[in-house]
């Protein structure tokens, strides 16, 4: 089994337990592969938020925990490779335009294992923190049609320039608005950045989250899980888990989705004894694994 996003409370502020807790927790539920995917830092102190600044950081202490949090990760993966295949990895931010910049120089100096390309903020306004701040974005933008649209565009260009290993969260903008109205023009959005993942051979992420959450589905929801099989997409799972006990969260629901959906592979990131790669796996062989998650359903 796998998973190809998740977080720490070590090293990410809104989030519990320390990175060999998850670790150990992915072991003890049988996972095979499990990937670790740090936010990376934002380098400006109006990007920080509340619960960082709150513990006294700034883009400095940032810088300094996720450089601590490779080495952590590095030393994770050597100590339980008889175990469990670790990667190491990022999950970008898109505060601004120069944030690509960032990511690109944050892969080059670290030589992380594999990318999730997300974006969590609209013209630097989170999305995805609380009512206020997607008030003030729909404000910005002119609406939530607008919001909507200007985020699947931020997803675009995050994709057409960082080619990220796996795309994040694709219908992350749902999460304070679950009944968004998914019109043609909404979707012709959806579309193009799916499009643009596609042309780049991206992996787009069936994220269990979103049920964690209460949404209606994980992310993405179905219909825009549609545009991503219409296009042939390459598709993984991850749980996104931000504390121990998240690690495998709704899996057997995520099956049931996916089962429901007619997807019958899945891919899931492989090292081999000579590379990295991505390797795609029928959905029926990991059957009898799903059960191991009965118990992680909240």
């Amino acid at each position: 089994m796998w998973s190809f996003h998740s977080h720490s409370g070590q090293f990410c502020k809104h989030a519990a337990g320390t990175l060999e807790e998850m670790v150990l927790q992915a072991i003890k539920l049988g996972f095979t592969h499990y990937g670790l995917s740090e936010h990376m830092p934002r380098y400006r102190g109006i990007d920080l938020y509340p619960e960082e600044l709150e513990a006294g950081m700034g883009p400095e202490e940032l810088e300094e925990q996720f450089a601590s949090y490779v080495v952590e990760a590095r030393r994770l993966q050597t100590l339980y490779r008889s175990k469990i295949q670790l990667f190491v990895g990022v999950e970008t931010e898109l505060c601004r335009p120069e944030s690509l910049a960032d990511v690109s120089a944050l892969q080059a100096k670290y030589a992380l294992d594999y990318m999730v390309g997300s974006v969590h903020h609209v013209d630097g306004i989170p999305i995805d923190f609380d009512e206020a701040r997607i008030q003030r974005a729909e404000t910005a933008c002119g609406g939530a049609e607008a919001l909507a649209l200007r985020y699947f565009d931020h997803v675009t260009t995050m994709i057409e320039t960082l080619q990220p290993d796996v795309v994040g969260h694709l219908d992350l903008i749902r999460l304070l608005r679950p009944n968004l109205e998914m019109n043609l023009n909404v979707m012709a959005a959806v579309e193009k950045a799916v499009m643009a993942g596609v042309r780049y051979g991206c992996v787009f992420e069936i994220n269990s989250a979103g049920l964690r959450k209460g949404l209606q589905g994980p992310y993405p929801h179905a219909d825009v899980l549609k545009v991503l099989q219409k296009h042939g997409a390459k598709l993984c799972i991850s749980d996104d888990a931000h504390k121990p006990e998240q690690v495998g969260t709704c899996y057997q629901q995520l099956r049931a989705y996916l089962v429901e959906q007619n997807v019958t592979s899945l891919w899931f990131l492989n090292q081999s004894e000579t590379a990295l790669a991505w390797s795609e796996t029928q959905l029926s062989d990991s059957d009898g694994k799903w059960a191991l998650f009965a118990s992680q359903s909240s």
